[in-house]
This record gives C-alpha cells, sequence and structure tokens, in this order.
C-alpha cells in the first residue's frame, strides 16, 4: 500500500466504514510494519469528526480493545 501511514491509516478505515477496527488490525491491513505507529494515528482521527474510537471489540480479531472507525454521514 502505498502512501504515508496517516494516509494507509485512513484508506483502511474507510474501505469498510461498518468495521471497527483496533490499532493492530489496521497495521496489518495497512501494510505498516510498526504497528505502535498505529496508534497515535488512529488516537488523532477519533479526535475528529470524521472517525470514531472507543473501546469496543474489533471486528477483525474479535478482541475488546481501542477500535476506531469512520463515523456514519
Amino acid at each position: 500500500m502505498d502512501g504515508s501511514n496517516p494516509e494507509k491509516v485512513i484508506a483502511v478505515l474507510r474501505a469498510d466504514p461498518a468495521q471497527w477496527l483496533c490499532d493492530d488490525c489496521i497495521a496489518l491491513a495497512a501494510e505498516i510494519k510498526n504497528r505502535i505507529a498505529v496508534n497515535p494515528i488512529a488516537s488523532t482521527l477519533g479526535l475528529t469528526s470524521d472517525f470514531e474510537r472507543e473501546k469496543s471489540e474489533c471486528s477483525r480479531c474479535r478482541e475488546s480493545k481501542l477500535v476506531t472507525r469512520p463515523r456514519r454521514a
């Protein structure tokens, strides 16, 4: 996947807006090797009006973690 890490994270989240994704699953889908790099990106996105971030079940790994998804319009 091409682009900066924030661009990759946004692309993964917008690919399926119904899914809540944890940072680990975002990193895997975005092909970001350093999964720790996803946390500040997802945390920042969660502060915007375009994304939601909360503790819930990840749609992919099914673990209870902080997860992020785009807000529905």
